[in-house]
């Protein structure tokens, strides 16, 4: 691994994780879910290399080594998110010189599928792994409320203190207001504050379901995915490790992520 700073909008800086594959056909950057850091994607960088494919893990504003850190008059939003994704995408095309892919985990593939028109070149493949929508409306029963209720109270939480103080409640660690403002919005109506004409795409995406993920249950994937009206969309269906048991399938395929990163080496043609 060889970490890289990185320089983003606004005089924002992060340390960014290079895997190098020797030889490699094509190059992939890891959008990470929300609250989670870079490092925590080690091993799937390592097990991404030695399938083949050189990886660059991103650090999300508010991460472990970005210099952001949110509090009130200190914010952030999907949209600065995804300029940070564009930025760490062209650093990758650039020094690896080969086909360069992305891959989203849950906030991470919300921001690869919603931002597409500002990332895609063509040929570019998109993969989300235990990503959804989450709209309220793409779970099912007594979820649904619990869904929708919750991302409401973040967002009156964050509006009332100008931060989220996740680390105090959780979930998600401490993020911008406006991130997840706008990540109450996506659950109340469905809508993401930053896609447009992502009907102009066609690009080629694996949906990766992770069994047993109560945060992005297929359902909610496949509402993610199909705001790529023109996509070709496959699947890849991945148990997660036994261990640990109490951890939700959304993470916990982290801890042993040979399978997930086989099924992207294998979509890629690596």
């Amino acid at each position: 691994m060889t970490p890289i700073a990185m320089e983003l909008s606004g005089g924002a800086r992060s340390e960014a994780r290079l895997f190098e594959a020797p030889a490699a056909r094509s190059a992939l950057l890891v959008v990470p879910a929300m609250g989670v850091d870079a490092r925590k994607y080690d091993a799937f960088g390592e097990a991404l290399a030695a399938l083949g494919v050189t990886t660059l893990v991103s650090e999300l504003r508010g991460g472990e080594s970005s210099s952001v850190k949110p509090r009130r008059g200190v914010d952030y939003g999907y949209e600065d998110l995804l300029g940070d994704t564009v930025t760490h995408l062209r650093w990758l095309r650039e020094k690896s010189g080969v086909p360069t892919h992305v891959l989203g985990h849950s906030l991470g593939g919300q921001i690869s599928v919603a931002g597409v028109s500002r990332w895609h070149e063509p040929g570019a493949k998109v993969i989300v792994v235990g990503s959804g929508t989450v709209h309220f409306r793409a779970y099912e029963g007594f979820e649904k409320w619990r869904v929708l209720a919750g991302t409401q109270f973040a967002g009156v939480i964050s509006r009332v203190l100008g931060f989220f103080p996740g680390d105090k409640l959780g979930f998600g660690g401490v993020q911008g207001k406006k991130l997840i403002v706008d990540w109450a919005h996506a659950s109340r109506t469905g809508t993401f504050r930053l896609e447009h004409e992502l009907e102009k795409f066609a690009p080629h995406v694996l949906a990766i379901h992770v069994k047993g993920d109560t945060f992005a249950p297929r359902r909610s994937t496949e509402r993610l995915v199909s705001k790529l009206v023109n996509a070709q969309v496959s699947w890849a269906d991945v148990e997660p490790p036994a261990e640990p048991k109490r951890q939700d399938p959304h993470f916990r395929w982290m801890k042993e992520p040979r399978a997930v990163a086989q099924a992207a080496a294998r979509f890629l043609g690596t």
